[in-house]
């Protein structure tokens, strides 16, 4: 018979549980909680701005982490983690 402990281990290897990037959680944000890429662009300073960090051409700085979590009540620690930039990619 398997212990619980070992059930949880197969589990976790078989059912692995990634952390969404900022990204995704923006992304999230914007379906899931009625959010808009407008209201990103407003947050961020312009609309072009908005687009090269949901395409992952640009990544986050701490004063737009900072305006996203206070505007949108998302933590500072999701997005704030290191995420995956599409020259990273090449």
């Amino acid at each position: 018979m398997c212990s619980p402990r070992s059930w949880k281990t197969t589990e976790e290897r078989t059912f692995p549980i990634t952390a969404a990037d900022p990204v995704e959680i923006l992304h999230a944000a914007i379906t899931d909680m009625g959010r808009s890429q407008a209201e990103l662009a407003r947050l961020l300073g312009s609309r072009a701005r908005a687009s090269e960090i949901l395409s992952r051409k640009r990544p986050l700085n701490l004063a737009q982490i900072r305006a996203i979590s206070e505007a949108w009540h998302l933590p500072i620690a999701l997005l704030a983690a290191p995420y995956r930039l599409e020259h990273d990619a090449a």
